[in-house]
């Protein structure tokens, strides 16, 4: 199953990625957790995108298109995965659609997660992330001290405040994805037949509730699919035999016999006599037709030569 998730921020994509991914053992490519690693990294695309990225615009489609190119190259995401965050812009949609054309792995569904404004600066003005295991928590709803436990081994989880999540921040980033994103892009896949709407408020399973029941009336997602695990255990079909040649008609008949054999000689002769015949008469025909034509020819030049000819008279002299 190939899948992209489209939303606000604090729409709750990520939160359904995983679950999304427990259920159908595909791989989450968040565009969002590949470039805060390259942040963590100060990789050359970090320090170039993380000024971007805390204004609350996006970080250029080259770009992105490359990181998710080299992302659906590998291993676990040949049985499927869930784009979360990607595509932002028309231009995004289009380049993903040619790649995933030359793959060969055009996608299954497109579902856009629709929650209210004032409802995504509250969740992510309360947004926190793990500083180890990267695991974000809502200090209203869902807050750290909940399991599963973090990679150190602590009760609780180390969080901090994403700089894109203060609430100055998170209006400008509403106001641009309402406007390069939101109304193009789901436009775009409205055209394409794939688009499907999520109503994303309300208790966190009721929304899983809605999202799977999306997918099984959409485009015809297989419910569980196979997980990486599965489809590398599961037995090979043994190849269908090839059918056996029927024999041929020929082989089938009887061999002639001597008689017919020379019937069929005789018959071939007669007919080749026939010809030869034919053609004679047909010459003979031919020749006499010419010979007819250069007599008639003849004696309507000699009757046009006896017409032109007029008695001469001797001229009278007077006396």
């Amino acid at each position: 199953m190939r899948i992209v998730l489209l939303g606000a921020p604090g729409s709750g994509k990520g939160t359904q990625a995983q679950r999304l991914i427990k259920r159908f053992g595909i791989p989450q490519v968040s565009t969002g957790d590949i470039l805060r690693k390259h942040l963590a990294e100060g990789t050359p695309l970090g320090r170039r995108a993380k000024q971007i990225m805390e204004s609350g615009a996006y970080v250029d489609d080259e770009t992105m298109l490359a990181i998710i190119r080299d992302r659906l190259a590998q291993d676990d995401a040949q049985i499927g995965f869930i784009l979360d965050g990607f595509p932002r812009t028309v231009a995004q949609a289009g380049g993903l659609d040619k790649l995933l054309s030359e793959l060969g792995t055009p996608l299954d569904a497109v579902v856009l997660f629709e929650v209210d404004n004032e409802e995504l600066i509250k969740r992510l003005s309360s947004r926190r992330v793990c500083v180890h295991c990267k695991r974000v928590f809502n200090v209203l709803t869902a807050p750290p001290s909940v399991p599963p436990e973090c990679v150190t081994g602590r009760a609780e989880h180390e969080v901090e405040q994403r700089p894109d999540d203060t609430e100055e921040t998170v209006r400008e980033r509403l106001r641009v994805y309402e406007q390069k994103t939101r109304k193009p892009v789901s436009g775009f896949y409205s055209y394409t037949g794939l688009i499907r709407t999520v109503h994303a408020e309300g208790d966190i399973d009721e929304v899983t509730k809605r999202l799977l029941d999306t997918l099984r009336a959409g485009s015809g997602a297989t419910e569980p699919a196979k997980t990486v695990e599965a489809a590398k255990k599961a037995p090979k079909k043994a190849a269908k035999k090839p059918a056996k040649k029927a024999k041929s008609k020929a082989v089938a008949r009887k061999k002639p016999t001597g008689k017919a054999k020379a019937k069929a000689k005789s018959k071939v002769r007669v007919g080749v006599k026939a010809k030869a015949k034919a053609k004679v008469e047909a010459k003979a025909k031919t020749k006499a037709k010419s010979k007819s034509k250069a007599k008639s020819k003849s004696k309507s030049k000699s009757k046009s030569k006896a017409k032109v000819r007029a008695p001469k008279r001797k001229a009278t002299r007077k006396k």
